[in-house]
């Protein structure tokens, strides 16, 4: 029978191309993110490098300016100290001792940069616009200093007592560096939903060979035991699929040697039996003591159930085997007929026996195997009747159904039916096969199998029904 398709066996929660696509996906995340902290350090610090440079540049353009700016006003009277106190002195418009012209003297306007102008006394003599009305609170000591607010540089004059401090403030740094992550990690948010649906589609594209072996093993059966075509696979898959061929002709030579013994066997071991029950019969004929006669007819009896048990065990071999299990159009009727026309030799059996239905009913499997499991059913019914009419009607759905008005089977006891060596009554010649034999043989058809008793419609019996894949 043709096997059911692989997706309804598959886990798609561990599949290996989402296994594949989610590992993927987490490490270019992860490569992502460490790349973007490290391009964060990294700007941060070329930033830091960037505006100390512009600071100490700034400072030594700035410092000249301002030592000739406050040359000129000593020239027209004063000096640095003087200045210095007339500053203190005039108030300004935030209310601080730094005269107006001082405190907005416009050399750096409009940027980050303010500088301060200041003596070897650490009076203020002259501001840039936005720059803080009071020193900044760093050493007057030449190089970079860093307060709460801002990152200054200190640099002092060659020739006169006069220090200039330029500073920036951190926030603007922090703002720079802060902008630089985000247009790193921003853009991640965008692209990570099409990087998995890109590593996704790839995955699946490349585990396409994978897929297209898998289904070939899967068609594989007793029917069908051909190599499988490796061809698309990578080399990791290779070796897997030459240990698959190997199995599978290991297979193909056990399951050749065991269709040899289920053709040979029944003949070999039916004959010698035949013939054993044949001499015994002769011998009855003899002129014995009637105790001769009873151990011979009890011999007989004894030959005649090793040939029935023998006929069942191996049905039961090949049922299980489903080595020889063929696909071919039935037609039940033809099969029923068959079978019916096995019980022609039992006229007492025969007699009880009835095929109703629709009897033009075809269905898909091994027409041998098909007619094991009826007869077994019929000679359930027929040896558990107690002498009832025994019905096989055949349904429109494909279905084989087998049933008797005897006294049935209690319900508790149904499940057990099909369980080896499980008989109806210790005293019956069955050996518990039977029922067995068929549910292998549905199973192998991947058909259903049920038991009622008693049957629907009845008051009692007992009712099997067998149903298989319609033509």
């Amino acid at each position: 029978m043709t096997p059911a398709t692989p997706s309804t066996f598959t886990l798609r929660s561990s599949s290996l191309s989402g296994q594949l696509s989610r590992a993927i996906v987490l490490w270019v995340c992860g490569f992502w993110l460490t790349g973007a902290v490290a391009v964060a350090w990294y700007v941060d610090t070329e930033i830091a490098e960037t505006l100390d440079s512009a600071l100490v540049q700034s400072a030594n353009r700035l410092l000249e300016l301002a030592a000739h700016e406050l040359d000129e006003a000593r020239s027209h009277g004063g000096s640095f100290s003087s200045m210095a106190s007339t500053a203190l002195s005039a108030p300004s418009a935030e209310g601080q001792g730094v005269p107006a012209d001082t405190e907005s003297t416009p050399y750096v306007q409009g940027d980050y940069l303010i500088y301060q102008i200041v003596d070897a006394a650490g009076v203020l003599l002259m501001r840039s616009v936005d720059a803080p009305a009071m020193p900044l609170p760093v050493p007057l000591v030449p190089g970079f200093a860093q307060t709460g607010d801002w990152r200054v540089y200190t640099l002092r004059h060659s020739v006169h007592a006069l220090f200039i401090r330029v500073a920036d403030p951190l926030k603007h740094r922090r703002q720079a560096r802060n902008e630089s992550l985000l247009f790193l990690l921003v853009p991640l948010l965008f692209i990570l939903p099409l990087l998995a649906v890109l590593v996704r589609s790839t995955v699946r594209g490349r585990m396409a060979a994978v897929a297209g072996v898998t289904e070939q093993v899967w068609q594989r059966g007793g029917q069908n035991l051909a190599p499988v075509n490796p061809q698309g696979l990578p080399d990791e898959l290779q070796a897997l699929v030459v240990s698959v061929n190997r199995l599978l002709l290991r297979l193909h030579d056990a399951l050749q040697a065991e269709r040899a013994l289920a053709a040979n066997a029944a003949h070999e071991l039916r004959t010698p039996l035949t013939v054993a029950q044949l001499r015994l019969f002769n011998a009855l004929a003899l002129d014995l003591s009637e105790a001769a006669k009873g151990e011979v007819s009890a011999a007989n009896n004894a030959l005649t159930q090793l040939k029935r048990r023998t006929e069942k065990l191996l049905q039961l071999s090949r049922a299980e085997s489903g080595a020889a299990l063929a696909r071919d159009r039935v037609c039940l009727r033809s099969l029923v007929a068959a079978v019916v026309q096995e019980f022609e030799s039992d006229h007492a059996n025969l007699a009880r026996l009835s095929l109703c239905g629709d009897l033009g009913v075809c269905v898909y499997g091994d027409f041998d195997a098909i007619a094991i499991a009826v007869r077994n059913l019929i000679e359930n019914s027929l040896r558990y009747g107690q002498g009832s009419a025994v019905v096989v009607e055949i349904g429109a759905a494909g279905e084989v159904i087998v049933w008797d008005g005897g006294p049935g089977v209690s319900a508790a006891r149904l499940d057990d039916l099909v369980r080896r060596h499980v008989r109806l009554t210790a005293d019956s010649a069955g050996f518990g096969l039977g029922l067995s034999i068929v549910k292998t043989i549905v199973e192998r058809h991947h058909g259903q199998l049920s038991f009622a008793s008693p049957p629907p419609g009845l008051t009692q019996g007992f009712e099997a029904r067998m149903g298989f894949e319609r033509a």
